[in-house]
């Protein structure tokens, strides 16, 4: 017997409906799909780290750089990074892998360096049509036992290393007061020229600095030369930088950090840092600050979102870790808010979307299951502990989530995934119309018409979690073929040219 379905009127309506946060489709990067190019280890970590590079080859598709810091590439976790040119369907179209032993690194780095800890996309910082990127090697020795480095690497079209400064306690020209286990380079930012003076400058995060008590963590501004050098620094911590907040052991405040743009309109631009091991509510639930900056690099003032802060309202899991990683996200719905991606250890991340005082106006919540997202997740998959935006040439918004203790193909090998979003239906207002269409299904019960098709531009038909499946461009024929929908419920809305909407449920059988 062939499926049958009802056309319900539910009532026409005027709508106002916006484009939202649903994941329309996934695709994961892991030891079976980069496999033709490189074989990953156990404990390599690949998506410890996830950054959009932008179209670094000239091909029209955005590519990605992929942190494996436990990578054993010249000897035990030195660390690497994966830089993945992509095609338009999000998949591989070449691989090339930077270590001490390939990419033209040409650096010689200690055991258990952790190069690949955090990636940031800095752009083209010299305009010599070659784009930066700054990588940590959060556990470098050179200086000192875990005093950390980081590097800014300028990338050749092709992803290898064109020419390297590293900056550390020893080189770069940084002057600042490392010490053991400050693991500076827990995370990267560009934060823009903040200080006028005609070159980008950085913020570094050091999530296990000991100003104010035991591991509280600190930023670094560093305010860089034209070389890529520092010429002055501005530390921002519990006891430097007017930050004027009381840390606690193991907050590691400075573990991610985002440039989030000038969110209170002040004309200097503002940054997002996470605290993912604050225990607001329960044992390390974690926070973001969001800090209000000064051209100093100093803070103007500080609001921290948290489960009993900023109007997040949202329980928190113990050992979440909210802030383990940040990203900026455009204007998704555009509603004209500043959007961060916060991400968590625990297979979850968030989409806040913030008000001009760092406040939380609404949010969305990612994982399996949630939004669209239905990608298998193991618990240890640790989902959301690397976040970034990759946004392709023609407006699609993706979001890159690392999750590094995938172990699919083997122990912690590591796996990334790639989140397309699309459009969500968002009812926002309904006001009642006369003067109903009505719509009836034709003898096949496999399709549809109208009964008046006169000005309507758009049929399209969404499921009931708003997901768009199917739209209908062309009206004139008025039969609308819905053969191919499995059984379920959807919602149909026909658009007329002015851009006046209404609804109905089709429920097939």
């Amino acid at each position: 017997m062939s499926n049958k379905f009802f056309i319900l009127f539910i009532f026409a309506v005027n709508l106002i409906y916006s484009q939202q946060y649903t994941v329309v489709t996934h695709h994961k990067i892991s030891e079976e799909t980069i496999n033709p190019y490189y074989n990953l280890n156990n404990e390599d970590w690949f998506g410890h780290s996830v950054e959009g590079i932008g179209d670094l080859n000239g091909d029209g598709v955005n590519d990605i750089a992929i942190g494996a810091n436990q990578d054993d590439a010249g000897g035990e976790n030195k660390g690497a990074i994966y830089i993945l040119f992509l095609n338009e369907d999000s998949s591989i179209q070449s691989i090339q892998k930077i270590s001490e032993e390939e990419g033209g690194f040409n650096v010689n780095m200690m055991e258990w360096d952790y190069f690949g800890r955090s990636i940031s996309y800095l752009g083209d910082l010299n305009n010599d049509g070659l784009i930066e990127i700054a990588v940590s090697a959060e556990y470098d020795n050179e200086a000192g036992h875990r005093f950390g480095g980081i590097y800014i690497l300028t990338l050749n079209p092709n992803g290898t290393v064109f020419s390297s400064q590293k900056i550390n306690q020893i080189h770069g020209n940084f002057q600042g007061e490392l010490e053991v286990w400050d693991v500076f380079g827990s995370d990267i930012a560009n934060i823009g020229d903040l200080n006028g003076d005609g070159n980008i400058d950085i913020a570094v995060g050091a999530r296990r600095d000991g100003d104010g008590g035991e591991q509280r963590g600190a930023v670094w501004i560093l305010f860089l030369n034209a070389d890529f050098t520092v010429n002055s620094h501005q530390k921002i911590s519990a006891t430097n930088g007017n930050l004027n907040l009381e840390l606690e052991f193991q907050d590691y405040f400075g573990s991610s950090i985002t440039n989030i743009g000038d969110l209170n309109n002040d004309e200097v631009i503002d940054l997002a840092v996470g605290a993912y091991r604050d225990d607001d509510g329960g044992l390390n639930k974690g926070a973001v600050y969001i800090l209000f900056m000064n051209t100093d690099g100093t803070v103007a003032a500080t609001q921290k979102i948290s489960e009993l802060e900023g109007n997040f309202n949202e329980m928190l899991t113990e050992e979440l870790r909210f802030g383990k990683s940040t990203s900026l996200a455009p204007d998704i719905n555009g509603d004209g808010k500043t959007e961060l991606i916060v991400g968590c250890i625990n297979n979850l991340f968030y989409i806040l979307n913030l008000n001009q005082d760092g406040t939380v106006d609404s949010f969305q919540k990612y994982g399996q299951g949630l939004n669209g997202f239905e990608g298998n997740l193991n618990e240890e998959d640790y989902f959301g502990h690397s976040v970034s935006i990759n946004k392709s040439l023609n407006d699609k918004i993706s979001i890159i989530v690392g999750a590094f203790g995938d172990s699919e193909f083997g122990f912690q090998k590591g796996s990334v995934w790639i989140l397309q979003l699309g459009e969500i239906l968002s009812v926002e207002e309904i006001v009642p119309e006369s003067n109903a269409i009505f719509l009836y299904p034709n003898p096949s019960r496999n399709s549809f018409s109208l009964n008046e098709i006169e000005g309507v531009s758009n049929v399209q038909i969404f499921d009931t979690n708003g997901r768009k499946v199917v739209s209908y461009n062309n009206v004139s024929a008025n039969l609308f073929d819905v053969s191919y929908l499995p059984i379920g419920e959807y919602i149909i809305k026909i658009f007329w040219d002015t851009k006046i909407s209404r609804s109905f449920k089709l429920i097939k059988q």
